[in-house]
């Protein structure tokens, strides 16, 4: 996955406590305070971070190369017309045996890797299920909630920065674990659910997601936008610790059955050593390891499919490389950590 910000250092999760995909909100959360968001926005603001794929928080517009034909002529088809990009199961792609030279010195083997829970599975009987997948509208309602209830810009922005920044076409970073431990109201999240006939509380929505993180989650949560173009994949980690990731998948459609939803995939048979020092926290870079290595073969490259049933994908940091994927084909994309 294209780390939008530099994520911050998640905490680590022992193997034995790595949740099941009916895990339920329950276990004490920990909590990322509103002062480390809006730090984060700030940093942001001043532009750390640029060349990750950080969105300004007051975007600029790209200026459109020369062509030699009318920009009609290339037009790519509206979402609508095209065919589902193709996914993988993860049983279907093979474990990259990683070089002794790039594995963290003493780690074991890996033995697990990521899988896909239901929202049918973490919500049953609510019908947030069958919403998710044949209304838009619920979707996209969800997103505008979070920016409601859980966006605090920082105090220095002006309105035209906060406008930007709250558009569902910029990034949006939150802490879910303010709101599911209270601290936080989730009034918007809470009358869209109803609106669409969902018999689930904000709160319990956000909890519920942010409980398949594990025990000691981080905290935050990202509504990623996606890039409107074919990009080449770029390997990294988060911060190398062991942590579960949760991605909720928003399809670019109602009925999506098919990749370019979750976040590309790399199944790691050990740890990888960090890219600078002795110690992780950091995002690991494959690309900065020196000497640079081959990157893993297109027959590593897992894919998730996402379809009713898959809509959330949960891996944890170490055991994956991840990336954006080359192709994209989503409304956006929720990473809880």
């Amino acid at each position: 996955m294209l780390a939008l910000l530099v994520s911050p250092v998640a905490l680590v999760l022992p193997a034995s406590t790595r949740p099941h995909a009916v895990t339920r909100a329950g276990t004490a959360v920990a909590s990322l305070s509103e002062e480390a968001v809006q730090a984060k926005l700030s940093a942001r603001g001043r532009g750390r971070g640029r060349g990750r794929g950080v969105r300004r928080a007051v975007p600029r517009r790209e200026t459109q190369p020369a062509q030699s034909e009318p920009a009609a002529s290339i037009e790519p088809p509206s979402p609508a017309t095209e065919p589902p990009l193709v996914g993988k199961e993860s049983r279907d792609v093979k474990v990259w045996e990683v070089p002794e030279s790039l594995r963290m010195p003493g780690a074991a083997r890996v033995t697990e890797h990521g899988r896909h829970a239901s929202l049918d599975e973490i919500f049953p009987g609510s019908g947030l299920a069958e919403a998710w997948d044949t209304n838009g509208e619920l979707r996209r309602a969800l997103r505008h909630a979070l920016r409601a209830d859980l966006f605090s810009p920082p105090p220095q922005w002006s309105a035209k920065q906060i406008q930007f920044a709250t558009e569902l076409d910029s990034a949006c970073m939150v802490s879910w674990s303010q709101a599911a431990s209270g601290a936080r109201a989730c009034d918007a999240f809470s009358a869209a659910l109803a609106a669409h006939g969902v018999a689930l509380g904000g709160e319990a929505f956000l909890h519920g997601l942010g409980a398949l993180c594990g025990q000691r989650p981080h905290g935050s949560l990202i509504d990623i936008v996606p890039l409107n173009r074919k990009v080449q994949h770029s390997w990294h980690q988060d911060s190398g610790i062991s942590s579960e990731t949760v991605l909720l998948g928003f399809p670019p459609s109602d009925g999506y059955e098919g990749g370019g939803v979750f976040s590309s995939h790399v199944k790691l048979s050990h740890p990888l050593r960090p890219t600078h020092g002795d110690t992780h926290g950091a995002v690991v870079e494959f690309e900065r390891f020196d000497p640079p290595p081959e990157p893993p073969a297109e027959e590593y490259v897992l894919r998730p499919l996402y379809s009713r049933g898959r809509e959330i994908w949960i891996s944890d940091d170490t055991a994956h490389l991840h990336s954006t994927p080359d192709r994209q084909k989503r409304e956006c994309l929720w990473r809880f950590m």
